[in-house]
């Protein structure tokens, strides 16, 4: 047998092939999520933060931080 006889009949064995190609399928998928996702991480990135407009809430309406008393509580 020669070297090329010996690779046409590793690719003629029907599994071999399925595999070969099954292989190749799942691999460019996830290089196709793999890229997906930096894209994604990239959008969000330029997004940015931005300040909501809520109101400012004073520490003295924590009405939990302190007791009449001025006693503290440790949970």
């Amino acid at each position: 047998m020669s070297e090329e006889d010996r690779t046409t009949s590793f690719f003629a064995q029907p599994g071999i092939l399925a595999a070969v190609i099954g292989g190749a399928v799942v691999g460019l998928l996830c290089a196709i999520l793999v890229v997906m996702f930096i894209v994604y991480r990239m959008r969000k990135k330029d997004e940015g933060s931005y300040a909501l407009d809520e109101p400012k809430r004073s520490p003295a309406n924590n009405s939990y931080a302190k007791n009449a008393n001025n006693r503290e509580f440790y949970a």
